[in-house]
């Protein structure tokens, strides 16, 4: 990014005392400013950025975006511009950047699995040119106009999540955007706090299409339950769809899955090629992940030769299903981290798999925490949990959480279990049966606790 003053009049259209100005950064934290930074004021749920304003000084800060009524220091005048709004004028110097970017733009929305396929995108695109994409999960009205202002001119690839929690949101965000291609990789209980019901989370996951560029693309999952609302809404917008499917016909479609020693043997269908990839594990938000990945790919055009020599170096990011080993007190303690939020989908999916998993003879345990943002129907998913831990191959389960009590009642006698109201409770146990003879699941909504005690 290379920012001018001449930029920044048409920005904000009103003249800029510093003729020399030029920018490389756009930062709403003041940990990250630095001299070459336009630093914008926002008043967030938590802080206020203009009671940082002394602190970007200085760091040297060029801009300082601000609210008209806010006394600037007389000394400084030159670096202050005053605005009715910060926010809005954060996403006008989004626009613009988007307006002035020569590359693609691919816009990511979904019930969960956004920032696992964001990763894995950029992993597999960065091969055929410079690729940008929003940092971990910068998707809200905050964090999307941000990530897309300091989007390199030079990138030809722009990667960036759309989230929601109601009506609207991804309305705004995909208007911001103006994606090239979209993709929506599922409808799930998500937001339901907000939202009435699940055919409200579709229309508003849907709202990503109402911006997507002429003649631009969507990728849709073939196998949701709400294919059929979507692919409607799609062809209204005379949008070009990509379809991907793990059983049914689709444009990318998986074809078969056969064990081979540690590893699997993957074999797809990409339009009219295939491609037969070996991967460690068939989780199913790698294999989900993969087909989306596979229909923006074949949307670049992409060679698939290339691909499949890179997969063998991929992997999940960090609490998405990776099996990763704390030493603790000394002990070696393996653990499948899921613990980057939750939802009944991505839980029940977490579930199935540890069940599946080959433990090597060593216990597996399942540390489940609350799914939050559920509403009225918190009660009833967990229930359904409940049903599909009472099924599965898991020798011990640990709760953490208020919700989770549903589960607890629910379970068989025969399953051996044992619940903690909070995270505070659970560290302490956590210390006591974490070893090296058991396998550890961790899977929980993030305002729980369980990621960040993992990351510990």
């Amino acid at each position: 990014m290379n920012i001018n003053s001449t930029d920044l009049q048409k920005i904000f259209n009103k003249g800029i005392l510093n003729k020399k100005i030029k920018i490389n950064n756009v930062a709403i934290n003041s940990k990250e400013v630095t001299a070459k930074s336009i630093f914008f004021a926002i008043k967030g749920k938590n802080t206020d950025g203009h009671y940082f304003v002394k602190e970007v000084i200085k760091k040297g800060c060029k801009v300082i975006v601000v609210k008209n009524n806010f006394k600037v220091p007389k000394n400084n005048l030159h670096k202050f511009i005053k605005v009715r709004s910060p926010i809005r004028y954060l996403e006008d110097f989004a626009k613009y950047q988007r307006l002035i970017s020569q590359g693609k733009f691919v816009g990511i929305t979904g019930s969960f699995g956004k920032t696992t396929l964001k990763y894995m995108l950029s992993f597999f695109l960065e091969q055929y040119g410079r690729t940008f994409s929003s940092p971990k999960s910068f998707n809200n009205h905050f964090g999307l106009p941000l990530s897309l202002s300091n989007t390199p001119k030079n990138s030809q690839f722009n990667i960036f999540e759309l989230g929601m929690s109601n009506v609207g949101e991804i309305d705004k965000l995909s208007q911001i955007l103006r994606p090239d291609i979209g993709v929506i990789t599922n409808i799930g209980p998500a937001h339901l706090k907000n939202l009435k019901n699940l055919k409200a989370v579709c229309l508003a996951k849907a709202e990503i299409m109402n911006h997507i560029q002429e003649n631009g693309h969507i990728v849709l999952n073939k196998d949701d339950f709400y294919f059929n609302t979507l692919f409607k809404i799609a062809n209204n917008k005379k949008l070009k769809i990509i379809t991907f499917s793990k059983s049914k016909k689709a444009n990318v479609q998986l074809l078969k899955i056969i064990k081979k020693k540690n590893n699997y043997q993957i074999t797809i269908k990409v339009l009219q090629k295939k491609i037969t990839i070996q991967t460690k594990t068939i989780n199913d938000s790698f294999v989900v992940n993969f087909l989306a990945t596979l229909c923006v790919c074949s949307y670049f055009n992409c060679s698939l030769k290339k691909i499949k020599k890179r997969v063998e170096n991929f992997s999940l990011p960090s609490g998405r299903g990776n099996k990763i080993i704390k030493i603790i007190k000394g002990k070696k303690v393996h653990i499948i981290d899921e613990s980057y939020n939750a939802n009944p989908i991505s839980m029940k999916n977490a579930i199935e798999n540890f069940s599946l998993y080959n433990s090597h003879n060593k216990k597996k345990i399942a540390i489940i925490g609350d799914m939050l943002e559920l509403g009225q129907k918190s009660k009833f998913y967990h229930l359904e949990m409940a049903k599909i831990l009472n099924n599965a191959a898991i020798d011990e389960i640990y709760l953490v959480g208020k919700e989770v009590v549903h589960i607890h009642n629910q379970l068989k006698k025969t399953k051996k279990c044992f619940i903690c109201k909070d995270i505070v409770h659970f560290k302490s146990l956590f210390l006591k049966i974490a070893n090296e003879k058991s396998i550890f699941l961790i899977k929980g909504s993030n305002g729980i606790g369980l990621n960040k005690l993992v990351n510990q």
